[in-house]
């Protein structure tokens, strides 16, 4: 019989934790309105167009007709559609144009100064993309 108690009493206890420590999660939901989708598509896709050439070499930040962070902001959208509609195909070619800005260098400086400014900055963007990706729904469980 003691045992049987002890059991019982355990268990309570193991069920009590598990409420205690899931009581304050929360889950965190994007949702992503036509009008920003769209506006996501035309900067992300003003920049594929600059980016996909396949070189390294770096380019000038006039040709930009947006500024970085309004690019990456529409990369992290356009990045977290495609991730929820599992088309892998697009959301690497997303990826490929977030990490792809550091190449967007000002073009007063020398070609050393920018090539290793860009190469600081793709470090920098590879990182940044990471956390957003292990941070955000993307890390989520699919339901």
């Amino acid at each position: 019989m003691n045992i049987w108690l002890g059991v019982i009493a355990l268990t309570i206890l193991l069920y009590g934790t598990k409420w205690w420590h899931g009581r304050g999660r929360k889950v965190k939901v994007y949702r992503i309105s036509p009008e920003s989708l769209k506006r996501a598509k035309t900067v992300v896709l003003s920049v594929l167009l600059l980016v996909e050439d396949g070189e390294s070499y770096p380019l000038d930040e006039s040709r930009l007709a947006y500024t970085k962070e309004d690019i990456k902001s529409a990369a992290k959208i356009m990045a977290y559609y495609f991730w929820k509609k599992r088309r892998a195909e697009e959301l690497a070619r997303v990826k490929h144009c977030f990490v792809a800005l550091s190449r967007f260098q000002d073009a007063s400086l020398d070609l050393e100064s920018q090539e290793r400014r860009a190469a600081r900055e793709h470090v920098r963007l590879e990182r940044e993309l990471n956390f957003y990706m292990t941070h955000s729904p993307f890390s989520a469980r699919r339901v």
